[in-house]
């Protein structure tokens, strides 16, 4: 076999790679053909939002991309592993209620009925101040005014997100 012939086949070989795992369609042309508009060939990947060279996390005890752990033995270890490497930041929200003080309402027993209620934890944090863990900025109001009916509906405000 030839020098040249060898490098025609690698050069066909890098033109199926790209063809097959980068989307590219590729057409063999001739310096003729390229003049004219009507003959182009597509090129460029076949997704247009895709960004090549595509990056691509590899699991640190699979060795595989990271969508593929979950076909692996053991995937808890994967998970595991993901988990502590990329420390997620979740989004914690807690519902604070003011003022029920001013109705002469007990926070401890508000707060126990709180945490029943919305099967989480509650506490009394400041003179007249309830956190609630969780968004519950929905049902509290109703909640308050059926529990306490002496809290009326002037006097309840909801102060949306507040960044601490």
């Amino acid at each position: 076999m030839s020098l040249i012939s060898c490098i025609v086949k690698l050069y066909s070989a890098i033109h199926s790679f790209r063809s097959e795992v980068l989307g590219y369609k590729v057409m063999a042309t001739t310096d003729m053909e390229l003049g004219s508009s009507d003959n182009k060939s597509e090129q460029g990947p076949s997704d247009p939002e895709s960004k090549y060279p595509l990056k691509v996390l590899y699991c640190g005890v699979c060795s595989l991309p990271t969508e593929y752990c979950e076909y692996m033995p053991e995937p808890a270890k994967c998970r595991q592993w993901l988990e502590k490497t990329f420390q997620i930041a979740k989004k914690k929200y807690v519902t604070r209620v003011c003022g029920l003080g001013t109705f002469d309402i007990d926070l401890k027993e508000a707060q126990r009925f709180f945490a029943q209620k919305f099967s989480c934890g509650a506490s009394v944090t400041a003179e007249d101040e309830i956190i609630i863990q969780g968004d519950f900025t929905d049902d509290i109001i109703d909640v308050i005014q059926e529990k306490w009916p002496e809290v009326d509906d002037d006097s309840i405000d909801d102060l949306g997100e507040v960044k601490k």
